[in-house]
């Protein structure tokens, strides 16, 4: 392989992706992976925007400078918030159309880097206007999720949601002239992760958001329920978290497959969380530690083998080489390991893609935007 180093590797994929980029500026949708959900173009163009822009900072070469402000363009057309709300993700009417608070997340994150990168004025005030349109609950410490038409469907009660639109928020709150909310709700997150997040025994995160028993905390959530006629649904999630098998089971518990496939992903918004509030005291946390003392542990790689949330579609490698980078003094190693699965498991070096075994080659192409914040590491030469 050519790509002797990750920045190679990401070059090689932004020229292909360059070439497959349509005239409005937007990239290829996916599915989002296992979940089958058809997407409009908005997700993939804003990770492909991030490479882009990292690939320009480390070539000089303006095709991608113009490739990230064709992105940024599109994003920010009116088609993308059709009713002047949040950003247009999912295609199946039957659900909500933001795709929950990760959709946006995605988005304010792509925004984010148009700011810094081109110094695009609109890109930070359209970011921080759909992060502030989500009411934030100060008791709870969680966001509700606000569909496209404007209307607050409730809280959104995946975890993984929650921690990633507290990352956007925390990368959003670093540029100057943002309204402080922003920070203050990211800080009170943070400040609640110990009551809010919950592990299984080994340390993985689980899946859903579940708060220590707190009389007032669970009245909201389950009014938040009634209101939306979920209760009943809420209730079974929430027993089924508390009460499910535990991963010494059979196998054939969901839940705890999700969690498994999705650790990394969680960690990963921890560390941009860590690079941006790095004294907070949530990195003392038993909850915290458990979590990351299982990712970095022997029986991780294993426990993803075969997972379709994992390398296929959650990029596990490129995310557990920054979570090394943030929280394991940059091992190099472990790192080139991590990143010698990923691209091992899905890299077709003829298509310039994250390609193969996968459910969603778009999206898991896409993701390679993840490896933006990584240093310039040196691939394994076993990598085809």
């Amino acid at each position: 392989m050519s790509t002797a180093h990750l920045y190679d590797l990401l070059v090689a994929c932004a020229d292909e992706a360059i070439g497959r980029m349509s005239a409005d500026g937007s990239l290829p949708a996916g599915n989002n992976g296992p979940w089958n959900d058809p997407e409009t173009p908005v997700r993939n163009t804003g990770h492909w925007l991030l490479t882009f822009l990292k690939v320009h900072e480390t070539t000089g070469d303006d095709r991608y400078r113009s490739a990230a402000k064709r992105a940024t363009e599109y994003l920010l057309s009116s088609d993308r918030r059709p009713h002047g709300a949040t950003f247009y993700h999912r295609l199946d009417g039957s659900q909500d159309r933001c795709n929950g608070l990760i959709g946006q997340a995605w988005t304010i994150e792509a925004l984010v880097g148009a700011a810094d990168g081109l110094e695009h004025d609109d890109a930070l005030e359209v970011a921080e206007s759909v992060f502030l349109s989500h009411p934030f609950d100060e008791r709870l410490a969680a966001w509700k999720i606000v569909d496209i038409d404007g209307s607050v469907i409730g809280f959104d009660m995946t975890f993984n949601h929650q921690l990633w639109f507290a990352a956007a928020g925390a990368l959003l709150a670093e540029q100057p002239g943002v309204d402080p909310a922003i920070d203050a709700q990211v800080t009170r997150f943070l400040d609640e992760i110990d009551a809010n997040m919950n592990v299984y025994d080994s340390g993985v995160i689980r899946h859903l958001l579940k708060p220590e028993f707190d009389v007032p905390k669970y009245a909201t959530v389950f009014v938040d329920g009634l209101r939306r006629g979920t209760a009943h649904k809420m209730v079974a999630g929430q027993l089924r978290s508390i009460f499910g098998r535990s991963e010494e089971g059979d196998g054939h518990d969901v839940w705890h497959e999700r969690a498994i496939g999705y650790h990394s992903f969680n960690l990963y918004a921890f560390a941009i969380l860590n690079e941006c509030y790095p004294s907070h005291d949530v990195w003392k946390t038993s909850v915290f530690d458990q979590a990351l003392s299982f990712a970095t542990g022997e029986e991780f790689p294993a426990r993803l083998d075969g997972n379709p949330y994992g390398y296929p579609y959650n990029c596990s490698g490129i995310e557990m080489a920054y979570v090394v980078d943030v929280f394991g003094d940059a091992d190099r190693d472990s790192q080139r390991e991590w990143l010698r699965r990923q691209l091992t498991y899905h890299y077709d070096s003829e298509t310039k893609m994250l390609s193969r075994d996968t459910p969603d080659p778009e999206t898991l192409t896409a993701r390679l935007y993840e490896a933006t914040r990584l240093p310039n590491v040196r691939l394994p030469e076993s990598i085809d």
